[in-house]
């Protein structure tokens, strides 16, 4: 019967120094943890790529973490410790990146030898591992690593030579084939286009081709649309008194709700009767068209207002304040004026592409503000052509 042992490390991680005063304890290695947060910046905030990242390091002369510990005249092995020749590679940022020990977390158990006799490791489902939380100071904020996460579950390739990603680069998919969009360049212009329709089949999907200054104005402008709504639904609660019962809050605003719900009522019965105005000859054509786009305009106003004010119960019921952590995070853009790659990965999901122009943008606070339908959190827009 084979007898599998748990491998505990004696060494502290990258980034850390066991304490002096405490040996099970973890004190932060004040001249590596400013390296971390910068691979960290690099990858999230500047859109490099972890290839890029690791020749930056190695350009810079930062040891790689086994030439490092080695430094430290720790007596340090692994399995490829001997052909370990100091640089760093995107699989070492990778795992330095994702390691648990950023967030304050220790985590063991990640290998284990196969017997007493067989001391080859091996590695261990996830689901194995040992992790007890906050042990220790934290290098990272958990919306830092979660950012990360996401990024590295792109696909996130970068040109031939390119340190860094495309601002969209792992966020745009086809509305129709589901596939990732490609970036090409023509007539001085960058634009992304169906993966299938350019590389497998003209017949299996169509082109779904999108300028890239164009997208980018786009998911600018629906992503400061967001935002404003979320600005807008704090600012009916913040009008509320905080200090009265909950229902009282939602009662307001359920009367609210049923006074807009009867405007638009009568602004579409306006329209009924103008149309039928219209057909009888008591009215023009021309003042049809024309009391008609008012009447549309005062409509589409109608619905948002309804749309707000659904959108505050919902949060009401949730407690959602401007003191949540996620909300006070999204409040925190309200005056965005520039889409960049850290904002994009910190609001949105994936941007899917519609043959005619059209986007529709997934938002990663959807379910955790909203608890509604797939639709709400779902941003359209229709694009120039």
């Amino acid at each position: 019967m084979c007898v599998c042992h748990i491998i505990w490390s004696s060494f502290a991680p990258y980034g850390y120094l066991k304490d002096p005063k405490n040996k099970n304890h973890l004190v932060v290695d004040e001249d590596i943890v400013a390296i971390t947060k910068d691979i960290l910046r690099w990858v999230v905030s500047d859109g490099m790529s972890l290839a890029g990242a690791a020749k930056r390091l190695n350009e810079l002369g930062i040891p790689n973490p086994t030439a490092y510990k080695r430094s430290l005249g720790w007596q340090y092995h692994n399995p490829h410790a001997k052909s370990n020749d100091g640089l760093w590679t995107g699989s070492t940022v990778r795992n330095i990146l994702l390691d648990q020990v950023n967030l304050g977390h220790m985590v063991q158990g990640k290998q284990r030898v196969v017997s007493y006799k067989v001391h080859d490791r091996v590695a261990m489902p996830e689901d194995k591992w040992f992790i007890k939380h906050n042990t220790h100071e934290p290098t990272f904020s958990q919306e830092e690593y979660d950012a990360l996460a996401r990024i590295l579950q792109r696909d996130t390739r970068t040109p031939n030579g390119a340190r860094e990603v495309h601002l969209f680069s792992g966020f745009l998919r086809c509305r129709d084939c589901n596939k990732a969009l490609q970036r090409a360049n023509a007539k001085g212009h960058a634009y992304y286009c169906c993966r299938t329709y350019r590389e497998k089949s003209k017949t299996k999907c169509t082109k779904h081709s999108i300028r890239d200054d164009v997208l980018e104005a786009a998911v600018l402008a629906a992503v400061q649309a967001q935002i404003s709504l979320l600005d807008s639904v704090a600012d009916i609660v913040d009008e509320l008194d905080r200090s009265t019962a909950t229902e009282m809050q939602t009662k307001r605003i359920e009367k609210l709700l049923r006074e807009k719900q009867k405007e638009l009522e009568r602004a579409q019965l306006l329209v009924t009767g103008l149309y039928v105005d219209w057909k009888s000859g008591e009215i023009s054509q021309e003042d049809y068209r024309f009391m008609k786009s008012k009447f549309d305009a005062d409509t589409v106003r109608i619905t948002e207002a309804i749309a707000n004010l659904e959108q505050a119960l919902r949060h009401l019921n949730q407690e959602v304040t401007s003191e949540n952590v996620v909300f006070a995070q999204l409040l925190k853009h309200k005056n965005v004026q520039q889409l960049d790659r850290a904002l994009l990965v910190k609001l949105v999901d994936t941007v899917y592409v519609h043959e005619n122009k059209e986007i529709t943008i997934v938002f990663h606070f959807a379910d955790e503000l909203k608890k509604a339908p797939p639709e709400r959190g779902v941003i359209k827009s229709l694009l120039p052509l």
